[in-house]
């Protein structure tokens, strides 16, 4: 017998034993329901009144997985690790473009002076790595710490970024980490680029479109709309998105801020177009396809002799599908870069499944992504490789600044959801059109 401290030891392996158990329950609940169903007289009678008839057992296919994608720093690129995380290289090496901070505020009441001298020591610290350059800022101390203080004193600049002390106090290690993703997210804010992959295809834009719905009567519905300002084979020229203005979904809104954007892409005009719409239905598809995209499409005829390929690709995370992998007659959760593109996909419209993301927790739930309009005249082989749209999908997932790893979603979706929340949730306005090539709201 081996007794143990309970003080001094660590639990190990545990996480994922729970996955595993959590999903080998899952499988077994699916299949007590169908042996139910097929033992019971009722059930099968009225299945087979309609016809239909329920397998045993869940359905077995074969996916596969998409290749690692390389992630470029400004002076070095590298593939990440299983787990498609990359925290440690980001805050160790420059970015691809940073924004010095020449001048800003520090805000803080007199009981944290301490706090705000170690946060400056350490913001000195850490800038260097991630090549940003952080001036010395200028203090104001605050004579107490009600919200109003605060306020009045932000109100005065124009703009700020908050941080709450609570996760600066304790270790000094803790504060370093907290520092280097507040600074990383700074540069985003000002303009500055993170990291990118490479991506082959020239004189590209890709948009991303999503939409909050106000919960409150009388409150309107914005729709976010994000779009890449460069060639994305070279990210690190000007910037990868520009957050423009809202409008009402399907509105010639959209065709104005696309007639806007596309001259200013590198000044000249993309090529290739490709819309992730996020946040639609399969009822409202057609909706998308009727309505939506001719309204964008409109705006190709101010300019002479353009008609650029254009793929929509609709992006549906509200789904109740879920992959497993089965390795030595255990279940594990599949993957990232996992796509199923066959068997159970719908026989109305050309789409896929794509799990890009690692779940800490339980199995991943993939994405659904729906192509409804391919102007790019791609066979069925070029839409499953690393072109489009599948490949390309993959890929934005690993370019949301917010998070050093991959995202559910691609990250124009994930932008243009930010952009819309910020500006239906708190803002109930257009943002100021000065902050339009910013990615402020992250």
């Amino acid at each position: 017998m081996v007794l143990l401290v309970p003080e001094l030891t660590f639990m190990t392996g545990i996480p994922e034993i729970r996955k595993d158990s959590r999903m080998v329950k899952h499988y077994v609940r699916l299949t007590s329901l169908l042996r139910r169903i097929k033992d019971s007289p009722e059930a099968s009678g009225e299945l087979m009144r309609w016809g239909l008839s329920l397998d045993p057992d869940i359905h077995r296919t074969q996916g596969r997985v998409l290749p690692t994608e390389r992630i470029n720093l400004r002076h070095s690129s590298f593939v990440p690790a299983e787990d498609l995380s990359w925290n440690k290289e980001v805050t160790r090496e420059a970015s691809i473009s940073a924004i010095a901070m020449n001048y800003w505020l520090l805000v803080y009441p007199k009981r944290l002076q301490d706090l705000a001298k170690d946060l400056v020591a350490a913001m000195e610290s850490v800038c260097g790595p991630i090549g940003m350059h952080v001036s010395r800022p200028a203090l104001v101390e605050l004579k107490d710490d009600r919200i109003e203080t605060y306020a009045k004193t932000i109100r005065s600049v124009l703009g700020s970024e908050v941080i709450n002390a609570h996760p600066l106090t304790g270790q000094s290690g803790k504060m370093r980490s907290v520092v280097q993703k507040v600074l990383l997210q700074m540069n985003c804010k000002l303009g500055g680029e993170l990291w990118g992959v490479d991506i082959p295809l020239k004189q590209l834009m890709v948009i991303g479109m999503d939409v909050y719905h106000a919960r409150s009567k009388g409150m309107r519905s914005v729709i976010g709309f994000v779009a890449s300002m460069n060639q994305y084979v070279v990210p690190w020229e000007g910037k990868a998105f520009l957050p423009l203005h809202l409008g009402d979904v399907g509105g010639g809104k959209n065709s104005e801020l696309l007639q806007f954007l596309l001259p200013q892409m590198n000044h000249c005009l993309p090529k290739k177009i490709v819309v992730y719409r996020d946040g639609v239905s399969d009822s409202q598809l057609d909706t998308v396809l009727k309505y939506e995209i001719p309204q964008m499409q409109k705006c190709f005829d101010t300019f002479e002799n353009y008609q650029p390929s254009m793929v929509v690709m609709v992006v549906q995370k509200q789904i109740s599908t879920n992959f497993y992998t089965l390795t030595a007659e255990q279940f594990t959760s599949p993957p990232p870069g996992t796509v199923i593109d066959h068997t159970v996909t719908s026989s109305d419209w050309q789409d896929f499944f794509l799990l890009a993301h690692r779940s800490r927790q339980g199995c991943s739930i993939p994405t659904r992504y729906v192509c409804v309009l391919n102007t790019a005249n791609l066979s069925c082989e070029h839409l499953q490789s690393t072109a489009l749209p599948l490949g390309l999908t993959f890929k934005l997932c690993h370019l949301y600044w917010n998070w050093p790893g991959t995202v559910r979603v691609p990250a124009p979706c994930k932008y243009a959801h930010k952009l819309a929340f910020l500006s239906g949730q708190v803002l109930h306005h257009e943002p100021s059109a000065q902050l339009c090539d910013k990615l402020f709201f992250l």
